[in-house]
């Protein structure tokens, strides 16, 4: 599936200058009214929304329930990144085609990559849990769910701040509050997850992808996993199965989980094999348009996570 992306990435860099030669100007040289941002996905979208009071919205590139994983950029979408003053990304390798294009975007667009705001990424893993180490030229695979952990969508919304400002200085203040006031909420979710994280007796068991490492890490979360976060995989080998549903068996878990947009097979089946229920863990990753139009946050979301966990 990566080569894949990168030569779509590669196809979508070279029509960018046929792109965005009738819309080169098409930026007025003074902003009015509110900054424009686009995010690829639903976390950064949120984050600014809070930050920002709901005064700005962003425009999200990925549309209800679809997966970051497989998604390609349209001219359509070049051109509304381009026109925007903040375009906020996952900067993980399912945005690879983000740095494709970045040479030939408009000077004044301002690229936040949520990895970026992180100090220390996880490596991605394979279905063993070995780490991989090569490819691409031997560049290393970090896993980009970063905003999983409420610790790393601090940092993150910090980083979204400082973008904020340096476009908009005279408004600074506003986002600094709306900063504060927001982070205090994180803070307390942060808080809970620790406290559910500190009363589980068992490891979570996911028949799915696992795109909480991030979480798991920070909050000292056991757990086994069908599929790394970003696995194109949809069956589990033989010997992944008989793992999950010996480990299922062996510490008496009563919950097996999924996650959104799952066809929850492989967590059926484990739950079949060892009488317990699934639930859903929400990665957040993207909502659907139903999800959307109830008003979720990421902190209502993260908060369903945290009652599954129970």
């Amino acid at each position: 599936m990566k080569q894949l992306i990168k030569f779509a990435a590669a196809g979508i860099a070279a029509a960018v200058t046929l792109v965005f030669s009738g819309c080169a100007n098409s930026k007025p040289a003074e902003q009015s009214g509110n900054l424009k941002v686009v995010t690829v996905n639903f976390p950064p979208y949120d984050f600014v929304r809070q930050i920002t009071g709901g005064e700005i919205v962003p425009e999200m590139l990925l549309k209800g329930g679809q997966d970051a994983h497989t998604y390609e950029p349209t001219a359509k979408d070049i051109i509304r990144i381009n026109d925007a003053d903040i375009f906020i990304c996952t900067g993980g390798e399912s945005d690879a085609w983000v740095d494709k294009i970045a040479g030939s975007l408009d000077g004044n667009v301002k690229i936040v990559k949520m990895t970026d705001c992180i100090n220390e990424l996880i490596e991605e893993e394979h279905e063993e849990h070995e780490h991989v180490h090569e490819y691409d030229d031997e560049k290393v695979e970090y896993d980009e769910h970063v905003w999983t952990s409420p610790r790393n969508a601090i940092k993150i919304s910090e980083g979204i701040t400082e973008a904020l400002c340096e476009a908009d200085p005279a408004n600074s203040e506003k986002y600094r509050n709306g900063l504060y006031a927001y982070t205090t909420e994180l803070s307390a979710l942060s808080d809970d997850i620790q406290k559910a994280a500190d009363d589980l007796r068992s490891p979570l068991i996911f028949g799915d992808r696992f795109p909480f490492a991030y979480m798991a890490r920070d909050y000292g979360i056991s757990y086994y996993a069908a599929f790394s976060g970003c696995s194109s995989d949809t069956e589990p080998s033989a010997a992944k199965m008989t793992e999950l549903i010996d480990k299922a068996k062996e510490t008496g878990v009563k919950v097996i989980y999924h996650i959104e947009f799952s066809t929850e097979k492989v967590a059926a089946a484990i739950a079949e094999a060892v009488g317990a229920e699934i639930r859903l863990m929400h990665s957040c990753h993207t909502l659907s348009d139903e999800d959307l139009a109830a008003g979720e946050t990421y902190i209502s979301i993260m908060r369903k996570n945290i009652e599954a966990m129970k």
